[in-house]
């Protein structure tokens, strides 16, 4: 960027300089040698001022690192000195290419981070998402929109402690806080994370966040937070994304308790948990009864990173107490009952194949097919009275490419073959494009 101030203070140096010269030509008289030696000393000093200046001026390359359970790019405003900082990412989809069905080319999101640093212990952080390029609707009737997807304030106290408010991501699962495009494979996040953990998922609330340096045993950080719980009259039969109030007026008759631990043992491997606890009814009576709903949520994960080698992990089921009386709540029948029990995990594994050669090229630094498998069933028990419905036992399995010709850049595409236990599923080849800055 263009620094006035700092090319003003070089042209003033330089106007010094030859304002200097210009004394001692004027004078017309010859110059001791303790003068020229002033004289040189003088300019010397000016000179090393000037490299100083330009020393300044060049850009620092951007960092990609997560800080404080925040995304790469999001994590910016941690690390300036003080004031602005601004950042974002955006994803670009092609797919939905199926036999008899039309293909889809959708601006799927971009996204812009604003944050303000006041001082080392106060930042603020937030995450603007516009989505499906228009607010408007398209010839079909589906809409895009604009939403916070986070706006928080952060009380920096210690690596140990620090509090954190406002509209929080929830910190569940690997891809919910850090699912930025360059974080992760394919060109859609896991249908798992998706369907059973609802990413993106975010509610009001506060609480604290640290990490424990062990040494020789590594790093253990944990977030812990009070929110706004689900709301019962979100939940369905095939998914958990409906539960999602994202902070629009949301219930608070009932808290939950969400929670996260990681631990990184070794570099390159790093193990998580997770856990949602809180009831859901927000005090909603069905026949004079008032609906608890407790739901309870837990997922344990991995994650190892050696060479070009990428492996995760990740398993999640849930419970849900007073399902039939949230079925009545909601006036669901047969097999449109929400699920008592669900339960889905996922394996993947990529190779960036580039790492075992030395191509001398900066374009050829990053390709890495992948494979990912996902089973998951939205109503793996269901209570008495009701149906199971066999649509919602899916598995798929994703085969794809990512390559980045810079590492803040991805293009990806896959094929996913997508089963379930009624054979009612298509196959689909999907591409995308994705950047953050």
């Amino acid at each position: 960027m263009f620094n006035y101030r700092k090319q003003w203070k070089i042209l003033f140096v330089f106007f010094l300089i030859f304002s200097l010269a210009g004394t001692q030509i004027s004078q017309a008289r010859p110059a001791s040698e303790e003068r020229i030696k002033k004289l040189e000393e003088q300019i010397k000093i000016l000179a090393d001022e000037i490299e100083a200046i330009k020393s300044a001026s060049v850009t620092e390359p951007p960092v990609y690192e997560t800080e404080f359970g925040v995304a790469p790019a999001a994590s910016k405003v941690y690390r300036v000195d003080q004031g602005v900082s601004f950042g974002g990412y955006g994803e670009l989809l092609i797919g939905n290419i199926k036999e008899d069905s039309h293909d889809i080319v959708d601006t799927l999101r971009l996204v812009l981070y604003n944050g303000y640093k006041y001082n080392d212990h106060i930042v603020f952080n937030s995450e603007i998402e516009f989505e499906h390029g228009t607010t408007g609707s398209n010839k079909d009737g589906k809409e895009g929109s604009a939403s916070v997807e986070f706006a928080l304030i952060d009380f920096l106290i210690s690596d140990e402690f620090n509090l954190r408010a406002g509209l929080l991501l929830t910190p569940f699962g690997i891809a919910n806080e850090i699912h930025e495009p360059t974080t992760f494979y394919g060109v859609g996040r896991p249908e798992v994370e998706r369907r059973i953990i609802p990413s993106t998922w975010k509610e009001s609330g506060a609480g604290a966040h640290g990490t424990f340096d062990l040494g020789s045993a590594g790093e253990l950080s944990y977030r812990a937070y009070a929110m706004s719980s689900a709301d019962a009259r979100g939940f369905k039969a095939s998914d958990n994304r409906s539960l999602r109030i994202k902070g629009n007026r949301a219930r608070f008759d009932d808290i939950a308790f969400v929670g996260r631990l990681e631990y990184d043992p070794v570099p390159g491997l790093k193990v998580g948990g997770s856990i949602f606890y809180g009831n859901t009814g927000q005090d909603e009576e069905v026949n004079g009864q008032t609906i608890d709903g407790l739901f309870q949520m837990y997922e344990v994960d991995a994650q190892f990173q050696y060479a070009g080698l990428d492996l995760r992990a990740l398993s999640v089921w849930t419970m849900l107490d007073d399902a039939a009386l949230i079925n009545q709540l909601n006036e669901y029948e047969g097999n449109k009952s929400v699920g008592e029990e669900q339960s889905g995990w996922y394996v993947l594994g990529a190779y960036n194949i580039f790492s075992a050669l030395n191509s001398g090229s900066k374009y050829m630094e990053y390709l890495a097919p992948f494979f990912r498998y996902e089973k998951f069933d939205t109503q793996k028990e269901v209570p008495t009275g009701f149906e199971r419905n066999p649509a919602n036992d899916r598995t798929q399995y994703t085969f794809g490419i990512n390559y980045k010709p810079i590492p803040s850049v991805v293009i990806k595409a896959e094929y996913q073959n997508l089963d379930n236990a009624v054979d009612e599923a298509t196959d689909q080849f999907n591409f995308g494009l994705g950047y953050v800055f």
